[in-house]
């Protein structure tokens, strides 16, 4: 008898790695849309703008938390850029992480979103 995660992870595998058909000309159209709505009126740029800068300057705190660092503070600007300052060793795999998550943390909370 083949256990639950012998029989699930293969699938959860071929979901994860496999090809899907191309969305419908529909969705790409309406993401388009959805996009450019967030993006072009000056208002609403303003604040996911301002979303982005959290997302990047959060994924740099995170990281630095579970690397093992010290978190001394996140600041963000006023002209939307950021800055995050962590304590500990200025060298190594937790330093290296801690800065390249700022980059990835803000599409992988999209991919998390969808």
């Amino acid at each position: 008898m083949d256990s639950l995660a012998a029989i699930a992870l293969p699938d959860l595998w071929d979901r994860l790695t496999g090809t899907q058909p191309d969305p419908g000309l529909w969705v790409v159209i309406a993401t388009a849309v959805a996009a450019l709505a967030v993006v072009v009126p000056h208002t609403l740029w303003r604040v996911s703008r301002n979303a982005i800068t959290i997302a990047h300057e959060g994924g740099h705190g995170l990281v630095a938390l579970l690397s093992g660092r010290t978190l001394t503070g996140i600041r963000l600007h006023s002209d939307t850029s950021g800055l995050t300052v962590s304590r500990g060793k200025p060298y190594g795999a937790g330093m290296i992480l801690t800065a390249a998550a700022g980059y990835t943390a803000p599409p992988l909370l999209g991919l998390g979103g969808a």
